[in-house]
């Protein structure tokens, strides 16, 4: 670690220096609305946010929300592929600890091995902005945000009377493309409209991803096909102090997985391959409002109801006659459907200069029927009321206390939920922000009612399972420079540590041997010390940032000579030089992953150390804009070729458990093409 910092510090010093005559920058005021009274610049914030726009997010030529992701610092993937899901980590903690919010409500449908959001779920086209707040907000926002939240904020005005994008965008899967079978293929078409003080727009998108065959054999793939479909549309109407905002989003989603012809039928002298396709739909109604009384006192409301389908629908293939039937084993078919409601309500006031209040109320009910779900529909209704406060003790100190009150129909919740966070301006130039969190994850329903079984699985879920209980600490020292009107350097070192209780983990049943349930572990733990440093000027916009993050080792409860965190580093930076007389963009981003230690059990069932390999991914970009409507980007995605990640240890690969041979990660180098055209009246 010590080595990547002094090499990050000396390359962000010639960067420095080359800058110097560069011009022009606008990025301390970034506006942020993630846990605030009311929108304000990342710069004045107690909370260590980050923001992707949606410049950087059409700029990377992504497809998806992984893709963009992928090189930020401490968030990493793994690919799950028989859901087509993805692996997250967050500070060193999984996917079911990280809360994945649209406009600051929660989206319902976790699924997966571990229990996440599945973010490649979410339309790119329809995003304002992501903003990424680490750290414990269970104060505000409640179950699932112990490691911290991503909120997406979607695009809601039109500052046009009448507007229209289309998007064409197509992709390889590492060496496999056609028109219609292989490789990415999207097509996106949106329009808004604006009359007085209404905007109203819609959004339809459609993803084919054509698989991927990988090491794979016959007719099974590595990575399955998936059809998406995705449709949103917003109605916004802004007057003076009131402003009202309805949402829906829609997704339709199929995924196959096709298999080889293995089962051999003697009566009929003929041989049948299983397939499998999961089917997912999920419609999410929004509505949003909020009045501004005076200078001292305003309210809003926000309100979600979702409904989240998942089907798995099995069947068989004749290699002789090509016919298709159902497949009527136990596990090979099931459906279900979760529903959920949100309501929010939040007043600030601010009593004088010194003190401001923010009371609030969140609700939010799932209820879940399905042939994987426990008999009889499974409900867990989470009630609670909060308190922050933002104290500004002196023009240079500001405070955020905060309390949470909740009662939960399934579990013993904590009573209080207590938090702070603070910030210290010591100059203009300079400020040190610090938290502590006390934090809690409520058992999900798939983690509490669901039953996965199939020929690869038997995995049960637990009803007895407790909360997951956390203290947390974050740190941080910011510095930033406007050298002039033209260029801005600012650089961050920060640090976290968490401790989290009754920690929910997988384990084999000691009720009925050979299949695997859900327990809660004694005690987890990760930390991690973070430094990130950017450049931006007229013509450059540059970043770099280096993290030591520690794992929680699993096995050192019981192996007590065992070392209790596991580390692991990582580097990112971000290259980008705009040309204005081209009207051309060049942009490079890298990650570099390095070795990840993990202890796995042997065939002799020896407990080992492994680490998964290093590895580094980088995409590169050109974005060119033809005439006043179109923009063509081209770019190569995952420069470096990475597909695996192999697994090493002290004993041979051979000898170790399969399931820590290796890890999903990407399909390889691929290269992509799109158009993008916008008109505006």
């Amino acid at each position: 670690m010590k080595k990547i910092s002094l090499l990050a510090s000396a390359l962000l010093l010639v960067i420095i220096a080359a800058a110097q005559d560069s011009l022009a920058v606008k990025q301390l005021d970034e506006v942020i609305v993630t846990g605030q009274y009311r929108p304000q610049s990342i710069k004045k914030s107690v909370y260590q946010t980050r923001v992707i726009t949606a410049d950087r997010i059409e700029k990377q030529g992504a497809s998806k929300l992984q893709d963009v992701l992928n090189s930020e610092l401490n968030i990493r993937f793994a690919q799950d592929l028989a859901t087509g899901g993805t692996n997250t980590t967050m500070m060193g903690m999984k996917g079911q600890n990280v809360k994945i919010l649209l406009d600051g409500i929660p989206i319902v449908g976790r699924q997966g091995m571990s229990n996440e959001f599945n973010i490649n779920q979410i339309d790119l086209n329809t995003i304002d902005r992501i903003e990424i707040v680490e750290g414990p907000m269970s104060v505000i926002y409640g179950a699932d945000a112990l490691a911290g939240v991503i909120n997406i904020i979607t695009k809601k005005i039109s500052n046009a009377a009448f507007s229209v994008t289309a998007k064409i965008h197509e992709e390889t899967v590492g060496k496999e493309y056609s028109f219609f079978e292989k490789g990415i293929h999207e097509q996106n078409l949106g329009a808004t409209y604006r009359y007085k003080q209404w905007s109203m727009g819609g959004n339809l998108g459609y993803h084919y991803f054509g698989g991927w065959k990988g090491e794979e054999v016959g007719r099974e793939l590595e990575w399955h096909k998936k059809d998406q479909i995705t449709g949103a549309g917003f109605l916004h109407f802004q007057k003076a102090r009131f402003h009202f905002n309805y949402r829906f989003d829609g997704l339709d989603e199929k995924i196959t997985n096709p298999g080889n012809f293995i089962s051999p039928q003697v009566a009929s002298n003929d041989t049948l391959a299983n397939d499998q396709e999961y089917y997912t739909q999920r419609a999410m109604q929004q509505l949003e409002a909020a009045y501004h009384f005076h200078d001292r006192l305003s309210l809003s409301l926000q309100s979600a109801y979702t409904v989240y389908g998942r089907q798995v629908v099995s069947s068989t293939v004749s290699k002789k006659t090509g016919a298709i039937r159902e497949n009527n084993a136990p596990g090979a078919n099931s459906m279900e459907q979760i529903t959920g409601f949100t309501f929010r309500s939040m007043m600030i006031y601010k009593l004088n200069h010194i003190f401001s209040f923010q009371p609030g109320v969140d609700v939010n009910m799932e209820t879940g029927d399905g042939e994987r779900l426990k008999a009889g529909k499974n409900r867990i209704n989470d009630y609670a009321l909060f308190l922050t406060s933002e104290i500004s003790a002196s023009p240079k100190i500001s405070l955020k206390p905060g309390l949470r009150f909740t009662k939960n129909s399934n579990y013993n919740a904590p009573v209080l939920i207590p938090s702070i966070n603070s910030k210290f301006i010591v100059n203009k130039n300079f400020d040190i922000r610090a938290s502590y969190g006390n934090g809690f994850r409520a058992p999900s329903m798939r983690e509490l009612y669901f039953n996965f079984i199939d020929a690869n699985h038997t995995i049960l879920g637990n009803p007895d399972l407790k909360a997951e209980v956390s203290n947390s600490f974050n740190a941080s020292i910011n510095w930033n420079k406007v050298q002039n009107a033209n260029t801005v350097f600012t650089a961050v070192i920060s640090g976290f540590y968490n401790d989290v209780k009754n920690l929910i983990d997988y384990a084999a049943s000691l009720s009925e041997p050979g299949k695997t349930t859900l327990i809660n572990v004694s005690h987890s733990k990760s930390a991690g010390i973070n430094w990130q440093g950017t450049v931006t000027s007229k013509n450059w916009n540059i970043s770099m940032g280096a993290a030591y993050t520690g794992f929680n080792n699993e096995y050192a409860e019981t192996e007590k000579n065992l070392s209790r965190m596991l580390w692991s580093p990582e580097a990112t930076t971000t290259w980008g030089y705009h040309f204005y007389k081209q009207a051309l963009d060049i942009n490079l981003y890298y990650k570099f992953t390095g070795k990840r230690p993990i202890y796995a059990f042997d065939n002799d069932q020896n407990l080992v150390l492994t680490k998964y390999d290093a590895f580094s991914m980088a995409d590169i970009t050109l974005n060119k804009k033809l005439g006043k409507n179109l923009k063509v980007n081209m770019g190569i995605r995952n420069l470096f070729n990475v597909t695996s990640i192999n697994s090493n240890s002290s004993v041979t690969n051979s000898s170790i458990n399969t399931s820590f041979q290796g890890m999903y990660q990407a399909t390889g180098r691929g290269y992509f093409a799109g158009l993008t055209f916008n008109w505006a009246k």
